[in-house]
């Protein structure tokens, strides 16, 4: 089965963080005015390029609020919409004090089907990918293919105050965000889109019983010049799943992302912005008793499991140009 990168790389697009969900179900395209009102990007933001500083300091504060919270618990739900296709999956995710964490969700694509996990006990992150047939009989020959994936987290970390000591006339913050994105959870899908994106606005909202903030985002040019250069000949098979913007709806009390809606440009640079990619977080319990269990992984036996740590290392370096010096 050669479908396994391919589709690990578009679920991982989709989920941009990998915040997706378990028990994927296809649905009809909504009604065209229930896409209208998703849009949500104002004309004025349109128009918006460089950051604002209130934008920016309002997600610093939602990133750190998550990393002081004594858990979180919560259903989710993604909507994922091309063109007049679209499909919808569920699942769940929950995170405690010590970096702990868990993520899972399934996803049907035609006719594979996609799974998902990711645990971290506080010490080393586990994630699994496994991509399969969606239906399966007795007459099936092709077994689900596996991918298991570690990084020791806590390593991670030590390079990070490691490179705080020698930050004279280094890229901290970047560095820093990278060794966010590499802890994993939440806090990682905020710190990638503030390493991508160019925050322009922040404005609030009431809607549907819900009090928001919500921070409009769009590409910082320099880096999707190098995510795109970096990706050869396969820029052709995702770009037409990249977003071009993205939406991050916080509660207004808690500071908590709630909904995070991807945009895309659906006819070109003059096309208006619809959504791509809604994950929307639902029954949110903050700061309650978590089971210890949730955070425990049990590899399945017969796969290796490829370690990342280096990897992510390499980039927080090069991130803060210090590849050059070396820090035990």
């Amino acid at each position: 089965m050669k479908n396994l990168p391919t589709l690990t790389a578009l679920l991982v697009i989709l989920g941009i963080g990998s915040i997706q969900m378990a028990s994927a179900w296809q649905i009809d395209a909504g009604p065209a005015d229930s896409k209208a009102k998703d849009r949500t990007q104002t004309r004025s933001e349109s128009q918006l390029t460089e950051d604002s500083p209130e934008a920016v300091e309002l997600v610093r504060q939602a990133r750190n609020r998550l990393f002081e919270r004594q858990s979180v618990q919560a259903e989710m739900v993604e909507r994922v919409t091309f063109g007049n296709y679209a499909f919808q999956s569920g699942g769940t995710y929950a995170s405690a004090p010590g970096f702990r964490y868990r993520l899972e969700y399934q996803v049907e694509i035609g006719d594979l089907r996609g799974t998902f996990l990711e645990v971290c006990d506080g010490q080393v992150l586990h994630t699994r990918r496994e991509i399969g047939e969606a239906k399966t009989s007795i007459a099936s020959t092709q077994a689900p293919e596996v991918e298991l994936s570690r990084r020791d987290i806590q390593k991670i970390r030590r390079e990070a105050l490691g490179i705080k000591e020698v930050a004279q006339g280094a890229n901290l913050a970047d560095a820093l965000r990278v060794a966010e994105i590499g802890i994993g959870g939440l806090p990682a899908v905020l710190a990638s889109l503030e390493r991508s994106l160019n925050f322009v606005s922040v404005r609030p909202e009431t809607a549907d019983g819900h009090d928001d903030l919500i921070v409009h985002g769009i590409w910082n040019p320099e880096r999707k010049e190098r995510l795109f250069s970096g990706m050869g000949g396969a820029v052709r098979q995702v770009a037409g799943y990249m977003p071009d913007a993205v939406d991050i709806f916080f509660v207004r009390e808690t500071l908590f992302p709630r909904k995070i809606v991807y945009l895309k440009k659906m006819n070109g640079e003059s096309g208006e912005l619809q959504p791509l990619v809604t994950v929307e977080f639902r029954n949110i319990v903050l700061d309650q008793p978590v089971q210890d269990r949730l955070f425990v992984y049990v590899a399945p036996p017969g796969v290796e499991e490829k370690d990342d740590t280096a990897s992510f290392i390499e980039a927080m370096r090069q991130s803060a140009n210090l590849t050059g010096e070396k820090n035990e």
